[in-house]
């Protein structure tokens, strides 16, 4: 049986897990083709007008897959974690699929929810063995093994590395002499997906600076970072982000850091503030926040980068860390 995995969301994140478990019950993994014009093209006709870019481009993903695979997984993560939630349009992501693609194969849909505890997580999993015709043993069997190598990825991003470093395998090692460290902020599927994020982590490579993603800090130092809001952060990956932002703020990681945002994500519309308010009040690194959407173009998003890293080298060569005019009026 072929099974379509479509690159877009969380592949970035749990792409060896699903991979795995699929093969380890005997089935062929299908990915659908890297994203390009035609892939969002395709997800923007097929999908709803007032959903964010990266929903759009999932819905492209899965036309490319028409054809090619027996069946499509379509994860439905509810939470991840006890006690917070994803994003409601990952909730709902199986029902937006059905009701707006035409011509679909079989829907594999994994309801995933850990929100009470992590006790019976691997029931989805059974559930979805089931449908393929798989004993329960056999499935434990498989997400034991799948579950090693989710463990073994995630050790590598601790590392160091990014998502697109290991998916491609394209091993890179940080230059010894680079200029300073860049913060990438942003969901993995923006960050990850080359074409909406039109090749930044390259780009800023190219330039002489190496990156840190959030894949790259501990979950404890998240947590930790979160700790000092006024309240506990329910979104799971709102957490993430906002804590490797203070994470890299506070440990004075990077000489920068840039947003990247989808337009329209009503999590970053928050996440992003919160974190600028944090940098100008206490830290006053360089920043940039840069959104895409279906209509974003490669000039307008080299300017915006070309600027910032002018700004953060114009401030290191003649600034010192030190603004000419003198401290805000207003305190920050």
């Amino acid at each position: 049986m072929k099974i379509g995995l479509p690159r877009a969301l969380l592949y970035y994140n749990y792409y060896p897990l699903w991979h795995a478990f699929f093969e380890e019950l005997g089935c062929q993994v299908v990915t659908s083709s890297t994203t390009s014009k035609s892939t969002l093209d395709r997800g923007v006709m097929n999908c709803v007008d007032d959903a964010c870019l990266p929903i759009k481009l999932f819905h492209g993903h899965v036309v490319d897959l028409i054809g090619r695979a027996d069946a499509v997984f379509i994860p439905r993560l509810v939470s991840i974690c006890p006690g917070e939630y994803i994003c409601p349009k990952f909730i709902g992501l199986p029902e937006m699929i059905k009701s707006s693609i035409k011509g679909l194969p079989e829907l594999l849909v994994l309801n995933y929810n850990a929100h009470r505890n992590h006790k019976d997580v691997h029931k989805p999993y059974i559930e979805l063995g089931k449908i393929i015709g798989v004993k329960p043993s056999k499935v434990m069997l498989a997400l034991q093994k799948a579950t090693e190598k989710q463990q073994a990825y995630e050790m590598l991003l601790r590392k160091g590395q990014t998502p697109l470093d290991i998916l491609k395998g394209r091993k890179y090692s940080k230059k010894e002499e680079c200029k300073g460290i860049i913060g990438l902020i942003g969901h993995p599927y923006l960050l990850y997906d080359e074409f909406i994020s039109m090749g930044i982590i390259s780009k800023l490579r190219n330039r002489g600076y190496d990156v840190l993603v959030p894949e790259n800090i501990e979950q404890s130092q998240i947590e930790m970072a979160c700790s000092q809001m006024p309240k506990k952060l329910f979104w799971s990956y709102g957490k993430k982000l906002l804590g490797s932002g203070l994470t890299m703020l506070e440990e004075k990681k990077v000489v920068g850091i840039v947003f990247l945002s989808s337009f329209g994500c009503g999590i970053d519309a928050f996440i992003v503030e919160l974190l600028q308010r944090y940098n100008h009040r206490q830290y006053r690194i360089p920043s940039a926040l840069i959104t895409v959407d279906e209509h974003s173009g490669q000039a307008g998003f080299d300017t915006r980068l070309e600027a910032f890293i002018d700004m953060v080298e114009w401030r290191d060569e003649r600034e010192g860390y030190v603004p000419p005019y003198g401290t805000s009026i207003f305190g920050y």
